[in-house]
């Protein structure tokens, strides 16, 4: 646990709802501030932009519980972030961003001014295009200092993940492509809060993929990675090794994208300390404890109709706390892991999940439920963190969003959202939130956007209003596709991969 000077817990909490302006893209982000299933699906499921978009927003919001407390008290937020998806492919460079962060300065100073929300970018400089590139990607995001209580700025402590390195690409023959990636990270962890679980760390490692295309849509692959992770603070955090490797198959057409790959992957935490009796009393050593499991990964993406696109993903993983919630992003069409908790040790994580998506010139229904499941056996050697996480979590989500093209300018949203979680050794949790949106149009790249929204998590209720005002640096922000020479307004067309069928994949 790392210990800092600072101010006294006696300050004003600023409950969940407080983050809800920082992502000022998601309709219903109220009841996160860690990126969730909910921030993605509320942020993608909407009609309300079309293309590669990025934005600079600002607003002002209310809460009337902003202390996320039964008798909490309310308070004014403002806030200024960036919000969107974007990509590009050149002939030197490549780009990839998904961003919904924001600075929120609260009006009665309960807290100081930092990142909140999430953040993932990567990027490529193709120093020999086609053999030579160095690649970066830094991932910003928050963790759960204690998995019983709620997402609270209390609770959460920042997480920046910086990764950099050559990648070397080879063909040996017009079919087979052969990447390695050589890589270093930093894994940076702070909270405003004085007590809270210190998990920075150097990670060394690299990742070997082969791929052979046996047509322009399908291909067989396999794909290999290593890393040694060493932990700053030792007191309470176990250094490990995690290996993985997996062969799968990849389809991609017109309708249909299908990615099914099964592997293995092996963990060595080091220097775990053991207790052991003996004749002449207790001895302490320290071992070295190797785990084994299978990964698997099923991700079908099909458009049952020009209109209609079902998606079904189910993954069991060996990761730890940095790389678990990225997978969403390195998926053609993402899920994305709940808020994790902050401990140093790997976990076995499975995810089950499917969405479905209308469509149409004017309106668009999409319907998403996911079942996570965390099992954190692995982190009994972290016994000296803030809070013992329990040894299984689960996480059931069922998430509606219907949106409604009202006029050329105008855009309204309604969403529901419903969470159920277990925690070995708690009570259930349930967490509901329901909010409405109305988009105003006023220029080629301004969007005006009001917002009712209400949470009750665990029998605490708050309830929000804002204004908030964006600016698109990328894309216009236009809902409707026009006809060439004018015409009637079409809906942007469907497409298997993405998940807002704009973007390419990644």
């Amino acid at each position: 646990m790392r210990m800092r000077a600072g101010r006294g817990r006696n300050r004003c909490q600023l409950g969940a709802a407080g983050l809800w302006l920082s992502l000022a893209a998601v309709p219903a982000a109220a009841q996160v501030g860690p990126l969730s299933y909910q921030s993605l699906f509320f942020n993608q499921a909407s009609n309300a932009r079309s293309g590669n978009y990025l934005a600079v927003q600002a607003g002002l919001m209310y809460t009337d519980n902003a202390t996320l407390a039964t008798n909490g008290s309310g308070d004014t937020l403002a806030e200024v972030g960036l919000a969107g998806n974007t990509a590009y492919q050149g002939s030197r460079f490549d780009y990839r961003l998904d961003s919904d962060i924001a600075a929120v300065k609260y009006f009665h100073d309960t807290y100081p001014v930092e990142p909140t929300g999430y953040f993932d970018g990567m990027a490529d400089f193709k120093i020999v295009p086609g053999f030579f590139s160095w690649i970066g990607r830094e991932s910003y995001t928050q963790l759960l200092i204690n998995a019983l209580a709620p997402a609270t700025p209390d609770n959460l402590e920042n997480l920046n993940y910086i990764t950099t390195g050559p990648r070397f690409t080879l063909r040996p023959t017009l079919r087979t492509a052969v990447t390695l990636d050589l890589l270093y990270s930093y894994v940076d962890s702070h909270s405003p809060e004085p007590v809270y679980v210190n998990i920075t760390n150097h990670r060394y490692g690299g990742n070997l993929r082969i791929e052979r295309a046996f047509s322009s849509v399908a291909s067989l692959y396999f794909k290999g990675s290593y890393q040694k992770v060493d932990f700053i603070d030792t007191a309470v955090n176990n250094d490990f090794t995690l290996a993985q490797g997996s062969a799968g198959y990849r389809l991609e057409g017109a309708r249909t994208l299908l990615d099914v790959s099964a592997g293995y992957t092996q963990v060595r935490q080091l220097d775990v300390p053991v207790t052991v009796e003996t004749v002449v009393g207790t001895v302490e050593h320290f071992e070295t404890e190797t785990y084994n499991l299978p990964n698997w990964l099923l991700d079908l993406s099909r458009l049952i109709t020009p209109n209609q696109r079902v998606s079904l993903v189910a993954s069991q993983q060996l990761v730890d706390f940095a790389t678990s919630w990225q997978l969403g992003f390195d998926q053609a069409v993402p899920t994305v892991a709940p808020p994790q908790v902050a401990v140093g040790a790997p976990f076995t994580q499975r995810s089950f999940g499917a969405d479905w998506r209308l469509q149409g010139p004017r309106t668009t229904l999409d319907v998403a439920v996911v079942d996570y499941r965390a099992d954190y056996r692995l982190t009994l050697s972290n016994e000296n963190a803030l809070v013992t996480p329990p040894g299984k979590r689960e996480l059931r989500d069922v998430n509606a969003l219907l949106a409604r093209q009202l006029s050329p300018v105008l855009n309204w949203d309604i969403g529901v959202s419903f969470q159920h979680q277990d925690l070995e050794g708690a009570r259930p949790a349930n967490w509901t939130t329901e909010v409405t949106n109305l988009r105003w149009q006023v220029g080629r790249r301004v969007v005006l956007r009001f917002v009712l929204a209400h949470s009750d998590y665990f029998g605490i209720r708050d309830n929000q209003v804002a204004a908030l005002l964006s600016y698109a640096v990328l894309g216009g922000g236009a809902v409707s596709v026009t006809q060439p020479g004018g015409g009637a307004e079409l809906a942007p067309s469907l497409s298997p991969v993405a998940p807002t069928s704009m973007l390419p994949q990644p």
